[in-house]
């Protein structure tokens, strides 16, 4: 590991007028969506009312089109999912677990999992044969199986795409963040990453019904900083007593400054923390800018990934968070 982290600069983050505005994050009533049951793994905000999610069992890109109405408060509205572009054609098992709109190049880009891979496709959901340099040392034989790539972000004001694995790779104890170039999509930088440690213990981990842990995305903003999603699902083994009573999701947004805090380790700062428990129990698994309300507020979508209902207690979610600049 101090081979890694010798690469990065050991500079202090910007100081005074070089920082950028605090945020505040304010959460919305979370809203189960009236949708086919799925196993919605990202979002990505196109236009208007339109946005295009992946579901991470179907088959090519697991693109799908949601348009999605919110209110001038930020209230989640109506919300309709086209069939699945890709549904009925390409490989299948690609475990896609994220996408991005890339406004520059009018493309989507979709992260595999099971190919540790970043695919560019079409707009009408066929793969145009490019996709993202992914480093070596993100390769298949590196990750541990199933918490491979499961983030994907990118911003046009910055011209980067950005990605992580779901846990650490095999060998290290921390996040690789990596960036990659729009213009080139070759691999720009990397910075690693701290996320905070379980709070279920091991021994009930090990005998889980259900457990998932890690960084299932990030969000890029116009001006360098990264949110950072990061969560944890548990559900027990025994009766419906115990499932309703002890199953439980933790849902924390960070912010990283990676343009101007180039430290070993990124420097991170808590916004939001949520939980949600039984009965309505969400699995945040995709996020992604959204529409900018009339007030001139940013919101911020978070979708849940319901396993097709596992166990009866997921649901198909989408929570809208406001976004401000102080």
């Amino acid at each position: 590991m101090w081979l890694l982290m010798a690469l990065f600069s050991t500079s202090a983050c910007a100081q005074g007028q070089d920082l950028p505005r605090p945020i505040r994050l304010t959460e919305m009533p979370q809203t189960r969506l009236d949708v086919p049951a799925g196993q919605y793994s990202g979002i990505s905000f196109v236009r208007d009312k339109q946005f295009v999610v992946v579901d991470d069992k179907a088959r090519g890109g697991g693109i799908q089109s949601f348009v999605v109405q919110v209110d001038s408060l930020g209230y989640l509205g109506m919300v309709l999912a086209s069939g699945l572009k890709t549904n009925d054609s390409g490989e299948k098992g690609l475990d896609n677990e994220d996408i991005v709109y890339a406004s520059g190049r009018h493309t989507l880009f979709v992260a595999s999992e099971a190919t540790q891979t970043i695919r560019e496709y079409n707009l009408s959901g066929k793969p145009t044969g490019a996709g993202l340099a992914v480093p070596e040392e993100f390769g298949v034989s590196n990750i541990t199986p199933n918490r491979g790539f499961e983030t994907l972000a990118y911003n046009e004001a910055t011209g980067l795409f950005w990605t992580t694995t779901e846990v650490p790779l095999i060998a290290d104890s921390l996040y690789r963040f990596q960036s990659f170039s729009a213009e080139t999509l070759e691999s720009a930088q990397q910075f690693l990453y701290a996320a905070e440690l379980p709070a279920v213990e091991q021994s009930l981990i090990a005998s889980a019904r259900a457990y998932v842990f890690g960084i299932p995305a990030i969000t890029a903003l116009d001006d360098g900083r990264l949110l950072v999603l990061e969560r944890e699902v548990y559900v027990p083994q025994g009766g419906l007593g115990t499932l309703l009573t002890d199953s439980f999701t933790a849902t924390s947004i960070y912010e990283v400054d990676p343009a101007r805090c180039q430290a070993p380790v990124l420097e991170k700062k808590l916004l939001l923390s949520f939980r949600t428990g039984a009965l309505n129990l969400a699995n945040f698994e995709g996020m992604c800018l959204g529409p900018v309300l009339p007030d001139g507020t940013q919101t911020l979508f978070l979708i849940a990934d319901s396993q097709d209902g596992a166990y009866g207690l997921v649901g198909e979610y989408i929570k809208v968070v406001k976004l401000q600049y102080e």
